[in-house]
């Protein structure tokens, strides 16, 4: 009788632990799963996004503008030092001063204004510091989380940071980058015929 339940008792172990490798399996293709199509979902939204250059008046609710500055905040930054601050260009003033020192709002209802801290930014020695670098990083995260929530963005360059300082009455310490217009595409926003031009990998890509 002893026999018999010892028996029992450990068949009863190797089953349990059958089942349990079996889901542990199963979960390990599960996660495999999920990561592949991650990461092709990533791919899909990178190959989708584009700048656009026509938008509609139509206001961006502020959840998907504070989901859209927490993608900002998750950056990475050298050393973690974050030294960005982010102006959200949202009053008919403030929209007005973007369009006066840009011709390249596009129609946005809103723009972000994006500048770096040299009181934060990490130094690299005779090269400055990387908070150009650091902001460039912030607003593609920016970017692609507007995107992933149907909101269109461009980024842009062409204007005077002198000129932002003026008009936002900024502080000697912080450094005018970029600005990203934002909302909703126009009905007839379309990408750039370059858009989808992309050279072969084997031309941007070495292995060593």
């Amino acid at each position: 009788m002893f026999m018999k339940k010892s028996f029992l008792f450990y068949a009863l172990l190797l089953a349990l632990g059958i089942s349990s490798c079996n889901g542990q399996e199963q979960q390990t293709q599960q996660s495999e799963n999920d990561t592949i199509n991650m990461n092709k979902d990533f791919l899909t939204l990178a190959a989708e996004r584009y700048s656009v250059r026509h938008f509609s008046s139509t206001p961006v609710e502020q959840e998907k503008i504070d989901k859209i500055l927490e993608a900002g905040k998750l950056a990475p930054t050298a050393v973690n030092s974050q030294p960005q601050m982010v102006f959200v260009l949202k009053s008919d003033s403030a929209v007005a001063k973007a369009n006066k020192i840009s011709p390249c709002i596009y129609g946005a209802p809103h723009a972000f204004l994006i500048c770096y801290d040299d009181k934060r930014a990490c130094q690299r020695g005779e090269q400055g510091n990387w908070g150009d670098v650091d902001c460039t990083i912030v607003l593609t995260h920016m970017m692609l989380e507007a995107w992933n929530l149907g909101v269109g963005t461009c980024m842009v360059g062409m204007f005077k940071p002198e000129d932002a300082v003026r008009e936002f009455n900024l502080p000697s310490n912080l450094h005018p980058l970029l600005l990203m217009p934002f909302g909703y595409p126009a009905e007839d926003a379309a990408p750039s015929p370059r858009h989808s031009e992309y050279r072969p990998m084997e031309e941007m890509v070495k292995e060593l």
